[in-house]
């Protein structure tokens, strides 16, 4: 039996500064708790780094602990890297769930049978959103999607 794949969008209704940064920081935090093994993929290395800060200082009293998939010591359950750093070694770590912060559909999404999609309010997240919908759903992805006010 082969195991669905499934995507979840987060459209975030309201308009703040870094709004997937911080979507991205309060899933990973609860899959974390969850013992999920996930991969967090950005565009650009500074994309990267921006997200690192926020994993870094998740709230006042606690952080999320992952690693650069760039110096990975492979001890965490939470990996960050842009899609240039994201190659095959980095994909034979049997990740759980892939949290896609990238414009695109990443090329090695068909790795993950979970999805975390983040779309902000401004119509070219929306517009990109949208490709990225469509895409997942001619590769036979379940999507779901939520609506939430951060």
């Amino acid at each position: 039996m082969t195991m669905s794949k499934q995507v979840d969008f987060y459209l975030i209704e309201n308009q703040i500064t870094d709004a997937k940064y911080k979507l991205a920081s309060r899933l990973s935090n609860k899959l974390l708790k969850l013992q999920k093994k996930t991969l967090i993929a950005t565009d650009s290395k500074e994309s990267t780094a921006q997200l690192d800060q926020y994993l870094w200082s998740f709230s006042g009293t606690s952080f999320v602990a992952h690693e650069n998939v760039a110096n990975s010591k492979g001890q965490s359950l939470i990996y960050i890297g842009d899609r240039e750093s994201i190659n095959n070694d980095v994909l034979k770590n049997n990740y759980d769930v892939l949290i896609n912060l990238c414009q695109n559909t990443p090329v090695f999404s068909h790795h993950f049978v979970r999805i975390a999609e983040i779309v902000e309010q401004q119509d070219e997240q929306k517009i990109a959103g949208r490709l990225r919908y469509k895409n997942y759903q001619q590769e036979g992805f379940e999507i779901k999607t939520h609506s939430l006010e951060l």
